[in-house]
């Protein structure tokens, strides 16, 4: 079995050669696993030069058919032979699959179904276009959001952290949180693992510095009290987002975050009043490609690097951060939270100490680009719909419960992202925990 991928007019096209018995259909369902991505809703599978097809190849149909109809999605066959339509039949599965003579015909009829949901998109929300990208709007909440920040950011850059520095936040009623931390359920059992976090939705996942590069997951049903979230440092949201954003790159190859990031800040101060040169982000996203840093050791006094010099020095720093340039996930969900910092604004509107405790050099300096700073953590799930008209919060905590868990990273400002919901919040005021 040859199978070749291609996609027309937003449909998915897998054209398959050879047999399709219990050998073909494994690699027909790897192939569609490579191929279909979070946001893809329509398949069509050229069978024209399918000989043969058996029990083995119609559940791996019928398995795709589940999962697209799921996401208001379909699969159909195009170029049905007589023997693969005489086993469809007698399987009782003919119906189950749309069949068209052609590929270009079922490309044209679901092409056109991709169009329609467009449509209805844009007719809920319009759609302008702006800096490369299509974006909409949908109203959030005007009360005023701030930034808590947790820990001792500079003990972290210098690798100061002991129980006396660990911070505690509460599970319950932490909704959005970045930083440098761990679960556990007294100060010294996690100091030597503490790594990159996020918390979305009261779900914390981070990546323990333990050597094994694998990220871990909780999820609490109730907040008892007995397991906390250990901090050497956090940055959490203490309120509702503003509004929330549909975006689209308009190129095939997404867009960086970083540029993202400008025209989120530009979108806030056309039309924020109280806009200050923050902004709180949160992502529900689908990454063309993935890349990331982040700190492979534990920022603990037995670890400090001679000297007193900071990890970020150049002559430690290789030894301090784990590095992946390359891209990785695309087609995968991500979800986050982030900050972006508009420096020259920001620093008219807070006081230094409060700018320098919620961004560091670790999420390097301002872009020279764009002239934002930011500091973003995602975690990447897999096999989930993208749905922009499905409300935000819901749709992330679905993913959070319901998603295929897969990686969780910081991001490097070169992340490409291919389309997302963003929620944003123009942070009035930076307080400490």
């Amino acid at each position: 079995m040859e199978i070749a991928e291609r996609k027309e007019s937003g449909v998915v096209v897998l054209v398959c050669r050879g047999r399709l018995d219990g050998h073909g259909a494994a690699i027909l369902e790897q192939a569609a696993k490579e191929a279909l991505h979070d946001d893809d809703r329509s398949l069509v599978l050229d069978i024209k030069e399918v000989p043969y097809l058996s029990s083995a190849g119609i559940r791996v149909m019928l398995s795709l058919q589940k999962r697209l109809r799921e996401r208001g999605g379909k699969v159909a066959l195009a170029g049905t032979g007589d023997f693969p339509r005489k086993v469809l039949d007698m399987a009782g599965f003919l119906s189950i699959f749309p069949n068209f003579s052609t590929v270009e015909e079922a490309v044209r009829v679901f092409g056109r179904a991709e169009e329609r949901a467009l449509l209805l998109t844009d007719l809920r929300s319009p759609f302008v276009e702006k800096d490369g990208a299509r974006l909409s709007v949908e109203p959030g909440s005007l009360h005023p959001s701030a930034l808590k920040v947790w820990g001792d950011l500079d003990a972290v850059l210098h690798s100061r952290i002991d129980a006396q520095h660990i911070a505690v936040l509460p599970f319950s009623g932490t909704e959005y949180a970045l930083g440098l931390g761990a679960l556990g359920r007294r100060p010294e059992e996690v100091l030597p693992f503490l790594g990159e976090m996020v918390v979305l939705h009261g779900s914390l996942v981070w990546l323990p510095t333990d050597g094994n590069d694998t990220p871990d997951f909780f999820t609490p049903v109730k907040d008892t009290g007995e397991l906390k979230i250990f901090a050497g440092y956090a940055v959490s949201l203490e309120g509702p987002f503003r509004e929330y954003l549909v975006f689209e790159s308009l190129s095939r190859d997404g867009m960086p975050i970083q540029d993202i990031y400008r025209i989120l800040n530009d979108w806030a101060r056309d039309h924020y009043r109280d806009y200050r040169g923050v902004l709180a982000v949160a992502w529900w996203a689908i990454l063309e490609g993935l890349q990331s840093q982040g700190v492979s050791r534990s920022p603990i006094r037995e670890h400090a690097p001679p000297g007193d010099v900071s990890i970020m020095d150049p002559s430690v720093f290789d030894s301090w951060f784990e590095h992946g340039t390359t891209p990785r996930y695309r087609g995968d969900t991500m979800v986050g939270f982030g900050i972006a910092v508009e420096p020259d604004l920001a620093g008219r509107s807070f006081d230094p100490i409060s700018l320098d405790s919620l961004l560091s050099s670790h999420t390097g300096e301002p872009n020279e680009r764009t002239g934002i700073s930011s500091h973003t953590h995602g975690v990447v799930f897999r096999n989930v719909s993208y749905d922009p008209n499905a409300a935000f919060e819901g749709q992330v905590k679905r993913i959070l419960s319901q998603g295929d868990f897969v990686d969780m990273r910081h991001l490097l400002i070169h992340t490409r992202i291919r389309k997302a919901k963003i929620g944003i919040a123009p942070v009035s005021s930076i307080t400490r925990a």
